[in-house]
This record gives C-alpha cells, structure tokens and sequence, in this order.
C-alpha cells in the first residue's frame, strides 16, 4: 500500500484534528513501549495518520511554512 497517493479526501475540524493528534501520539507510544493493546502492524499506518493531522492542524493555523505532507511524514517516522 502506498500511504503517499491515497484518492480520497478527509475532512475534518480543526478542534477534531487537535484530539486526534494527541490521540495518535499515545497510540504511537503504546506501540513503541509493546503495549498488549496496541498493534505493532499498525505502526506505519499511525505515523500517516499523525502526520496527515499535524498537516491539516498546521493548514488551519496558517502555519505550514512551506512544508508539505510528504516532509511532515518523515518528521514523524
């Protein structure tokens, strides 16, 4: 699966991007520290996810500088 050329938009609310944004760091950290609920398989889909919020969350804040998605998602991996 390539995470780069998904067809399908999301949108969402910048309070939801906020929660989902914490939400997905605590998931990543119960992944990195072997949590029994967590998914290990479920590591790479995580990152995009974090890294598709913290774009939109920086889109609704003006605050993207330049960056695109793609240097997002190699911050957060």
């Amino acid at each position: 699966m390539n995470l780069l050329n998904e067809t399908e938009s999301m949108e969402i609310s910048e309070q939801d991007s906020l929660v989902l944004w914490r939400a997905l760091r605590v998931y990543q950290d119960q992944i990195a520290s072997g949590n029994p609920l967590s998914n290990e398989n479920d590591s790479e889909r995580a990152d995009w996810l974090l890294a598709k919020v913290i774009y939109i969350s920086l889109k609704f804040g003006g605050t993207l500088e330049g960056r695109t998605f793609k240097d997002i998602l190699e911050e957060v991996q």
